[in-house]
């Protein structure tokens, strides 16, 4: 075989399994994880966390203040039952392919912006 040859298997090759790769990652799907810079309310009679976007009856009578998820996390805070069962601190499912692009700088469709605010 002549280089030239072996070079466009290799070029076919190499285009194939990119191919291949792309239809694969459109199977693939994620879970987009609630970033820790995400601004959340705290409650601090019940050490829990809520959404911003909470039902008023979770924070009704308490003292509520806003943090970080990583500052709550840290300071022992937990989940709201109510907040996880609605699914406010999960993200959108994406495809494998859509990761690797929010990875690399590109905008994707997401709940939550690089700063950690809700967009909903």
């Amino acid at each position: 075989m002549r280089i030239r040859e072996k070079g466009k298997i290799a070029v076919v090759i190499a285009i194939s399994l990119l191919l291949i790769g792309f239809f694969l990652s459109i199977y693939i799907t994620l879970d987009e994880e609630i970033p820790g810079n995400a601004v959340v309310v705290v409650t601090s009679e019940d050490n829990l966390y809520h959404s911003i976007h909470f039902d008023h009856i979770c924070v009704s009578g308490k003292t509520a203040q806003t943090m970080t998820l990583s500052e709550a996390r840290g300071n022992g805070y937990q989940p709201h039952k109510h907040c996880q069962e609605l699914g406010y601190f999960r993200g959108n499912r994406r495809f494998l392919f859509h990761h690797v692009l929010s990875k690399l700088g590109f905008p994707v469709n997401s709940r939550w912006d690089k700063n950690g605010n809700w967009l909903w």
